[in-house]
């Protein structure tokens, strides 16, 4: 066991050969930046702005990175991935090319998901999709057309309502096989 007085040297040693190499490096973007006549790592003035709250300030951009990067990225495509994985789990299938589901039934559930999708109202669920924001959703996630984007808004209405869009969708494949 390393005594007290070994373990405060040894911590000692190590914040001094940090501060040392903190301000090397320093010193050696300042000579640089002098050389270059130019700012290397200038300031970010809006962090200097007097009594800056920042969380008030970015949120919205914050909210966008998460709706559309994580959720939209990550998440919405790994739920389509989980059901295409139990659908074509390795016990549903007949023969080694032949699946209990279909890519007609599979074609189906996604086509199930649309229709819930453009049923849904503002009467019953406070927002409204429309057929043609159904069907954009199903080409940019299952047919996986690159060229196709959601806005965060759009990200957003996917984010409250897959859940319950989502819940039994399978059910009739399920119960069939």
């Amino acid at each position: 066991m390393i005594s007290y007085n070994i373990h405060v040297a040894i911590s000692y040693m190590i914040y001094e050969y940090t501060n040392l190499f903190c301000a090397t490096t320093l010193c050696q973007v300042k000579a640089k930046e002098q050389e270059l006549k130019h700012k290397l790592r200038p300031a970010n003035a809006f962090l200097k702005a007097k009594d800056l709250n920042l969380p008030a300030v970015v949120p919205r951009e914050e909210l966008h990175q998460f709706l559309i990067g994580l959720y939209g990225e990550y998440v919405i495509p790994s739920c389509l991935h989980s059901y295409m994985q139990v659908l074509r789990a390795p016990s549903l299938y007949r023969g080694p090319d032949r699946p209990v589901v279909s890519d007609a039934r599979m074609r189906g559930v996604w086509t199930r998901l649309r229709d819930r999708l453009s049923s849904l109202d503002s009467s019953s669920t406070m927002v409204e999709v429309t057929s043609a924001y159904a069907t954009h959703f199903i080409d940019m996630y299952v047919d996986k057309h690159t060229g196709k984007h959601m806005t965060g808004e759009r990200v957003r209405i996917l984010l409250l309502t897959l859940p319950f869009l989502l819940r039994d969708l399978i059910a009739p494949e399920v119960c069939s096989t």
